[in-house]
């Protein structure tokens, strides 16, 4: 029995060195790379073709049309004692889970997103609730609410 009790521990000692640091590790890539599920990465256009051209030229060969070009806007909220802060608006089909901001240094919240030049409708969500961003006097009408307006040039 002292045997049989003894090789019984070494092998829940020895499952417990494997699978406890495994399964810290796997919480530890999965945190990392939840940001992924966070984009839509369908809208994103490449800036050319990775077809390979063709051997000769063809003069029934319709020219591609031009691709947009991206600006990277930061969103940013100053926010006192927030716990979570997300960004809703025409450019996620207003989705505020598909927008997180980061909590930086102080009580400021940021967040950077590609878009092309145009004009943008948005809201804030703040804890659960829907407001205008403070730090952009500009504003719009969206189904009858009143949202914010980022211009992008």
């Amino acid at each position: 029995m002292e045997r049989k009790s003894l090789l019984m521990a070494a092998a829940l000692a020895a499952f417990a060195l494997v699978s406890v640091p495994s399964v810290l590790f796997n919480n530890a890539i999965k945190k990392y790379f939840s940001f992924i599920g966070h984009w839509n990465t369908a809208i994103l256009k490449p800036s050319r073709s990775t077809a390979m051209p063709p051997l000769r030229g063809r003069a029934d060969r319709r020219a591609e049309p031009p691709q947009p070009e991206l600006r990277f806007v930061k969103f940013s909220v100053k926010v006192a004692g927030a716990r979570e802060v997300k960004i809703a608006g025409d450019f996620n089909k207003w989705n505020a889970e598909a927008l997180l901001l980061v909590k930086k240094t102080g009580d400021r919240w940021e967040a950077m997103v590609p878009l092309p030049p145009g004009k943008y409708r948005y809201i804030c969500r703040i804890d659960g609730q829907d407001v205008l961003d403070p730090l952009n006097p500009d504003t719009d009408l969206e189904a009858g609410r009143k949202v914010s307006l980022l211009t992008v040039k």
